[in-house]
């Protein structure tokens, strides 16, 4: 982790092209495969429809959807503050970063490459006492994040 992945993340980009016939939820498709994330988009304050259209929540919602002919770019290094500013200052849209199995915001100081490698639950893991996240994971009687949040799920 830290410096060779953070100086790698420069390198991975996405080229967000958001047009107004392009469902809300092919673009968090996208958004998960690029960056193993949950892209959450709002109308309003509530969670938007994901089968509508972009062009479907612009008149839907009291915030006009910008369509600038710019060509919206996320990589990989900015941090889950300047994806979401970059949206709504470009789209109108208001949209949060959650982690992958959509559980939690991620916090706004990672970048997506560090929340992707789930670096914030190493944090987390670390605030909370243990050493590392393999050992709250073995702590939890699971192998993995994946593990866990499947048996967590349950309850």
């Amino acid at each position: 982790m830290g410096f060779l992945s953070n100086f790698f993340d420069r390198f991975k980009a996405s080229d967000f092209q958001l047009s107004p016939n392009q469902k809300i939820k092919s673009v968090q498709a996208e958004f998960k495969e690029n960056f193993g994330l949950t892209l959450r988009v709002y109308k309003g304050k509530v969670l938007a429809d994901a089968d509508l259209t972009f062009a479907q929540l612009n008149q839907r919602t009291s915030k006009k959807v910008n369509w600038n002919e710019e060509e919206l770019k996320i990589r990989a290094n900015m941090t889950i503050k300047q994806v979401e500013d970059l949206i709504n200052e470009q789209f109108g849209l208001t949209i949060q970063v959650a982690n992958e199995y959509d559980t939690y915001n991620v916090g706004n100081h990672y970048t997506l490459g560090q929340a992707s490698r789930k670096e914030d639950l190493e944090d987390w893991c670390k605030k909370e006492g243990y050493a590392n996240s393999a050992e709250y994971l073995k702590k939890e009687g699971v192998k993995d994040w994946d593990e866990w949040y499947a048996k967590n799920k349950k309850k």
